[in-house]
Formats: C-alpha cells, structure tokens, sequence
C-alpha cells in the first residue's frame, strides 16, 4: 500500500529505492548494540543474566529461527543490490557501505555455514529461553546476543571465556549449547549486519528521495510533504528525510530564495527546528554503524578460525568435571566424544542435569578401582554397567533399562526364533499343494535354511551400526610401558615373496614412526612333503639379511629402532 503511495507522489523514483522504503516492511530495528564492557564488567552482566534466563526444553514444533535467518539473508541481499546500485550511479558509499559491498560474498557463505553447524533437528533440541524480549529463542542465542551486543560485534576470545564462566556460575550450559555458540554467534552477527545494511541502505533511499523532491520542489505541494514525511516514519527513517531536504533547501534559499515557497519553509522549520543537531547526530550514528559493521565482518572470519575444541573444554562445565579423570583426559578425541554423546542422551532422559549425570557416572568409575573394565566411561553407558547406572539415575522400570538387563540372555533365543519362523516362511511358500512327506520337507528345509541365515545376516550387517572399540589418543606417543609389536604374516615361498614382505615391513615402519613400536614378520615355509626341503635355509638365510639390512637403515636414525623381528 505504501510502495504505491511512493509511486503516485515520486513517480520518477527507481523500484529498488521504494522496495526499500516500503512501510510493510515494518520500521527499522536497531542495530545489537549496547555499552561496551571489560572483563569484570562482563563477569558481572554474565552471573546477571544467568540468573534472568528461564530456560526449558523445547515443544515438538520448535521455534521460528530459522525462517527469521532466511528474511535476514533476503534483506541484506536487496540492500546489497541497493547499495551496488547507488555505487554505479557514481554515489558516494560510506565505509559502511563499501565493508558491505566488498565482503558481501563472505555473508553469503555463512547462511552455508550456519545450516551446516546447527541442522534443524539439532536446534529444536537447545532448551528455549521463557521470557521476552527472545521468548521461544534457544538460551545460547540470547547468551550469543548479549556478547555480541556488549562487544559492537568484535570477537574476543579471552573476553569470551570470560563471560561464558560467570554466567555459569548462576546457570550452567549443556554441552549442546556450548558447541551450537559459534553457529549461533554467527547467526546474531548476520542478524546485526541486516540491520545496520537495512539501515544504511533505507536512509540513502530516503536522502535519494529527498532529493528527487528537491528537484521539482516548485511543484510540490504541502499534503505530498506531509503524506511523505508520515511514510517515512512508519518506515523509521524520517530524520534522514528531512535532514536532507533541510541541507538542499538551505542551499537553495541562500542563491534563490524566491524559488522556495514560504509555505514550504516554515512547514520544514516546524518538522525540524534544528538542522544542525540532526546532522551531528546521524553522523554518530553513522560513524557507530561503520565500527559495527567493519567489526562483524571481521568476527564472521575470526568465528571460523578460533579453536574451538580449546574454547569448549576450558568453559564446559561438564568438560572440566569428565577431565578429572585421568583415564577420560588421556582418550582418544572419538571416544570422548562417544562420552559425553552418551551423558547427553541420559541427561534428557532422566531429567537431570549433565553435571549430575557426569558425577553419578565418575562416581561409579572410581567405586570399584581394584577392577580395570569399571574404569571406562563406555563399561557405564554402552556395556555391563548401564543398567546399575541407569537405576542410580532412578531410571529403572523402563523398557530401555529391562532390555539391557535381559539383552545378555535373550539375544541367542531371539537369533534362533528368528531364523526358525523365517525358515518357516520359505518352507511354507515353497509348498505345493497336495500332500508332502516328511523327507520331503526335510530336503526342502536344507537350502531353507541357509537362504534365512544370510538374509538375517544380512539385515543385521545392514541396519547395526559399527560401534568402535575405545582408543587412547597417547598426544605423546606409545609410552614404554605399552610397547607394541606389529606383526605381518607370510610365506617364504621364493626370493620375490621375500623382498616383498620385506618392503611393506619397511613401508609400515614409515608410516608409523613410533620409537616403543616394533615391526617383525611372521613367517613359515610352503607345504611340503618332508620336514625340510632343500631351499628352506637359503630362504630362511634371505629373509634374516634383508632384516638386518632394514635393522641397519634405521639404526643411525633411531638408538632403539629395531625395525623388525624375525619369527
């Protein structure tokens, strides 16, 4: 309705500039920005606003970030269009708009990035936030806005951690949020970059506006002023408006006067007493939104860059409380992983926090030390363990729980019933009508049966997942105490056989340059009618050179380093 109020007052005007303007897109919202704060400034609005955010899980239908992430990218690409627009019309662009216009490709690349960092299913998981102003928004985003806002959307590290550990101190974060941080702080920073381009881009629009009036202001008549000026303010950029038809008509007044009507002028002079002010104020505001704007884009990059694998372990919580075991500290970065997915699940299970579940687990890892197997997290959350875990969690009773309690026992029934009715099916449908005798069904049940076998197996191979055993990630290598052998087995069948073997001992050897690993072949002659067979020694006599001609190579190399051992 507006655009083509727009279109019968300036019909001259450029569509873009009154797509812009159009007051249906609803006013101009302010940039995320707020007071900048320091370190202890920071740890002190991070315990406040712990103890403000009300969170709980989520309902089925999720909430509307997503579809508000997909209006911000819409908006910034019509501003990016504006903006290019006004740059080859020959305008002059301010630092904020050339920022735009030259990492334009950059802001593009996160909406990418964000869907793959947080997919929808994993997003609808995040507890939710139960007060406004971001009621139904997860609780990570309003910690990212928060950040952002009291940063001008500079990324700092160190004054992240920071924040992150106070506003733990009143309300702790489950590990799920801590990882969705970077995708959502990605989502706040697109979220301000949309509103400061809408804003720079609307208020050129309207100062480009101004200036089509200007140009024919001899026919411009004070209801299409006072019409315009209100369209302005629905759309929130009415200063910018007026302080540009103010500066051109007091151009125009001081070479010209008679050609600006009386009317005209106390119209302006009661809209906008004071010129001067409004043009000191929105050059603050514009310098303000050149730093925010400079400092998004510069965070977006330093975003993807942070480690943040480091970040999460030095602020998460149940990250600082699983490192307290040893054993937890020294696996593998999977296995770990396979941890905390497993506290995670037990978590919204049972209704208790991840720091409950994680104590009541170490709890039960430290209660039994005399036995190696119960020091592992997985004896706890995938093997024998689960069910005294799940009833220290008060979870017994459910079927998850009886199902591991009689899982030992019942798997062999369950295999055998299985491959007795499938077996029973073939049979049936192979019958043919009549009467069948007993031998015949016997014969009939032989291939029967093996065509059931390999089609369960076949469907469990299918649809079973693998599960990996533990690993240890030894950063520092093999330590002595746990030395190993790698061993190849072969035959010393002829001279080539040899050589090969003992290439690839030589190959392993460089592929896995551990000083406590050793590497030996395992060999054995060809079948044979006697004991011993005339080649046997030279064979043997071979094979033991071109292993010490390995040992050799790699002595100077390493003091230890016997490469292989013959057996």
């Amino acid at each position: 309705m507006s655009r083509s109020a727009w279109v019968r007052l300036i019909p001259e005007a450029p569509p873009a500039l009154l797509r812009l303007l159009d007051a249906g897109a609803g006013p101009l919202l302010v940039p995320v920005r707020s007071e900048i704060f320091g370190l202890q400034r920071f740890a002190q609005h991070g315990r406040s606003l712990g103890l403000t955010h009300d969170a709980r899980r989520p309902t089925w239908r999720g909430s509307s970030f997503f579809p508000r992430l997909r209006g911000n990218v819409r908006m910034l690409r019509l501003a990016q269009q504006a903006i290019a627009g006004q740059s080859l019309a020959g305008h002059e662009l301010s630092p904020a708009a050339l920022w735009l216009l030259d990492n334009f490709h950059l802001i593009e690349a996160q909406l990418q990035a964000i869907h793959e960092g947080l997919p929808r299913s994993y997003f609808r998981a995040l507890p939710v936030l139960q007060d406004e102003p971001l009621a139904g928004l997860p609780r990570i985003y309003g910690v990212a806005w928060a950040f952002v806002a009291h940063t001008d959307s500079a990324f700092d590290e160190e004054l992240l951690r920071h924040y992150l550990d106070a506003y733990q101190e009143t309300r702790p974060l489950d590990l799920s949020e801590m990882w969705a941080l970077p995708t959502t702080l990605r989502v706040v920073l697109v979220e301000n970059l949309r509103r400061l381009a809408e804003r720079l881009a609307t208020h050129k629009a309207a100062r480009e506006v101004a200036n089509l009036c200007c140009d024919r202001i001899e026919a411009a008549t004070l209801p299409a002023l006072q019409e315009m000026l209100a369209l302005t303010e629905q759309r929130g950029c009415s200063a910018a408006f007026l302080a540009q038809m103010g500066q051109r008509l007091l151009d125009r007044a001081q070479g010209m006067s008679e050609r600006v009507p009386a009317g005209l002028r106390q119209w302006l002079e009661g809209v906008l007493p004071n010129l001067a002010a409004v043009q000191a104020q929105q050059s603050v505001e514009q310098t303000a939104d050149n730093l925010s704007v400079s400092n998004a884009v510069a965070s977006l990059r330093a975003i993807g860059d942070a480690d943040w694998p480091d970040i999460v372990d030095r602020t998460s919580l149940l990250m600082r409380l699983m490192r307290g075991s040893p054993l937890f500290a020294s696996e593998h970065p999977a296995t770990r992983d396979q941890t905390l997915h497993g506290i995670e699940k037990l978590a919204r299970r049972s209704g208790h926090g991840e720091l409950a579940v994680g104590q009541t687990l170490l709890g039960l890892m430290r209660a039994t030390p005399e036995r190696a197997d119960t020091a592992l997290p997985g004896h706890w959350l995938q093997g024998p363990g689960r069910v005294p875990l799940d009833r220290a969690l008060g979870l017994r009773g459910t079927v998850a729980a009886s199902w591991r309690a009689i899982q030992p026992h019942a798997m062999l029934p369950l295999y055998l019933a299985t491959v007795v009715m499938g077996l029973a099916a073939l049979v049936t449908s192979m019958r043919q009508p009549g009467p069948v005798s007993l031998w015949a069904l016997v014969l009939l049940a032989w291939p029967a049966s093996e065509v059931a076998i390999a089609l369960l197996h076949r469907l469990i191979s299918e649809s079973t997942p693998p599960r990996h055993l533990p690993r240890l990630a030894l950063l520092q290598g093999i330590p002595a105490e746990h030395r190993v052998m790698v061993v190849i087995p072969g035959m010393l069948s002829d001279e080539a056989a040899i050589d090969e073997l003992a290439h690839r001992l030589h190959l392993h050897h460089l592929a896995n340059p551990e000083p406590h690993a050793q590497f030996a072949l395992l060999t054995d002659w060809r079948d044979a009618d006697a004991a011993d067979a005339a080649d046997d020694e030279a064979l043997l006599a071979r094979a033991t050179r071109r292993i010490a001609e390995l040992n050799a190579l790699q002595r100077d190399a390493r003091a230890d380093g016997a490469v292989g051992v013959l057996g």
